[in-house]
């Protein structure tokens, strides 16, 4: 497994330090645009429901529900949480090692009374030692969060401040840009109380149900499974993937189902009223985020076009917990349907987050190198030499057609419908569901005249 290396400083392991009050601290990596210590701190008001949450966080990270056939489970040497702060919002978010689920916890403003409230990404140190102390946290005893400090190895005396270097499976960092594109195609397909959807938890199969899809819907009863589509119906396999929910719902208000049209993706958002748990299912545990595919127009028109509007709207992110393209079109003087494929192109380049419950973007930047996010996707490297190859010819404009030429076959890609189709094996494959292939992306880059 491919992985790009980064060296995280750490000047402590994670901890909760017992003096006074319960305080939870992180330890971190923080990026060079941190310019203080800590950019956060503050008093968690619901200790007991950020601990389930962080718990949930762990557990999820730490989880492989897909083992490929004769091969041994690599567990990912760097699969810890990554947190932003920005716009008053404290989210942790990862992927399971198998990157076919993703989860994120969003401490709300209401969730805390903070010293600190900066902005800021960073890759916390979320261990084993760090979930037994958070099993031990009461609502009596209060519970005060720091994330922070800055990166560095120091010695001292005879003190030592520990550096730990890890890997960080490319799959992972593609995992991160592909699930906003899914999320960002998603509505809202039920909504019911924390306690209706606790009962039913409870009743789904124990072991895999990988090769059973079911789908869940919200009927006169409450909910219900069948194993045939159904209107307004979510699908899901493996609901292994879901038993996490099932420790946060007793203290939940509500559980709301997402789901895009392609029922290729669900997202399940347990409602606390101060803060929110985000679970997203790919369609199948065997297909990770990573591999999908949906950000590679996104990324195409990073690459292609575009560049200056690009620059006027990242030059607007200020690490919001909201990006509202009707306001960052009035401020920049732009429609707000360039806006909006601004920020899709932003998603998927690593610069935003999505946010299913709002509807909207959020800012935030991975800490990661960005410039490679491009060429870590095969299938855009692949399209970009075709480009580069001149192997495009286009036949007509409208409606378009053209044809690719690939090794010693010649492959032909047509509209229809609104959509570009291909005569190549990968597209009678997917039909597009994961999403384009090479052909379809090197014909839609030449298309510009």
């Amino acid at each position: 497994m491919s992985s790009v290396s980064h060296s995280y400083r750490y000047p402590h392991p994670s901890f909760v330090a017992t003096q006074d009050k319960p305080r939870l601290v992180l330890a971190t990596s923080a990026t060079a645009e941190t310019p203080a210590p800590n950019f956060f701190e503050g008093q968690l008001r619901s200790p007991r429901i950020v601990a389930d949450m962080l718990t949930a966080v762990h557990l999820t990270v730490g989880a492989r529900f897909f083992v490929p056939p004769n091969s041994v489970a690599r567990a990912a040497a760097l699969a810890d949480p990554v947190v932003t702060a920005g716009g008053g919002v404290l989210r942790f978010e990862g992927f399971s090692s198998c990157c076919s689920t993703y989860i994120r916890a969003d401490l709300l403003p209401e969730a805390y009374d903070g010293q600190v409230v900066g902005k800021g990404t960073t890759n916390i140190d979320f261990n084993a030692p760090m979930r037994a102390a958070l099993a031990g946290i009461r609502d009596a005893s209060g519970l005060a969060l720091s994330v922070g400090p800055d990166a560095l190895t120091l010695r001292s005396g005879i003190a030592e401040v520990t550096e730990r270097k890890v890997e960080l499976p490319t799959r992972w960092i593609r995992g991160m840009v592909e699930v906003q594109s899914y999320q960002a195609a998603m509505q809202k397909r039920f909504e019911v109380s924390a306690l209706e959807a606790l009962r039913f938890l409870r009743t789904l199969p124990k072991a895999s149900t990988s090769r059973t899809p079911l789908w869940i819907a919200s009927g006169p009863r409450g909910l219900y499974t069948t194993t045939r589509p159904v209107d307004g119906g979510v699908r899901v396999t493996d609901t292994r993937r879901l038993r996490v929910l099932q420790a946060l719902l007793p203290q939940a208000l509500t559980l709301a189902v997402h789901a895009d049209d392609t029922q290729q993706t669900s997202a399940w958002v347990v409602d606390f009223g101060t803060a929110r748990l985000t679970l997203a299912l790919s369609a199948e545990v065997w297909r990770g985020f990573s591999g999908e595919g949906q950000a590679l127009r996104a990324l195409l028109d990073a690459g292609t076009r575009g560049a200056p509007l690009l620059a006027r709207v990242r030059s607007a992110l200020q690490w919001q917990a909201r990006l509202d393209p009707q306001l960052l079109a009035d401020e920049l003087a732009l429609c707000p349907s360039q806006v909006a494929d601004a920020l899709r192109v932003l998603g998927a380049s690593g610069l935003a987050g999505f946010d299913v419950t709002e509807g909207l973007y959020f800012h935030r930047v991975l800490p990661l190198d960005l410039s490679a996010v491009a060429d870590m996707h095969p299938r855009l490297v692949d399209a970009q030499a075709l480009m580069d190859e001149g192997a495009v010819t286009v036949l007509k404009r409208e409606p378009f057609e053209a044809t690719v030429r690939s090794g010693d076959l010649l492959h032909r890609v047509r509209d229809k419908d609104g959509e570009l189709h291909c005569t190549c094996p990968w597209f009678a494959a997917h039909h597009g569901l994961r999403g384009p292939c090479k052909h379809v992306l090197a014909a839609e880059g030449s298309r510009i005249p």
